[in-house]
């Protein structure tokens, strides 16, 4: 099991009565949703954080890609069979 701490924090009214629905979803307590929430949270942000990179990354290549004609002697084959 993983090593738990606890903390405490402050919710709006409308975020209790939802979190007080815990059960609806399958979860034994209040703690277990939101610790699943948290982690499905931390997932999409590391997620979007990658797709932001790589985003940047392909801006920072793309005038490298347009002026070296040595990196994109290949795409004159574009289009073309294999066979």
């Amino acid at each position: 099991m993983k090593n738990l701490t606890q903390k405490k924090f402050s919710i709006s009214t409308e975020q209790k009565k939802f979190l007080e629905k815990y059960k609806e979803w399958g979860f034994s307590d209040q703690s277990s949703f939101v610790r699943v929430a948290l982690d499905r949270l931390i997932t999409e942000f590391k997620t979007q954080q990658r797709k932001d990179l790589m985003a940047k990354k392909a801006k920072d290549l793309l005038s490298a890609y347009s002026e070296n004609k040595d990196l994109t002697i290949f795409t004159e084959l574009d289009g073309e069979d294999f066979l």
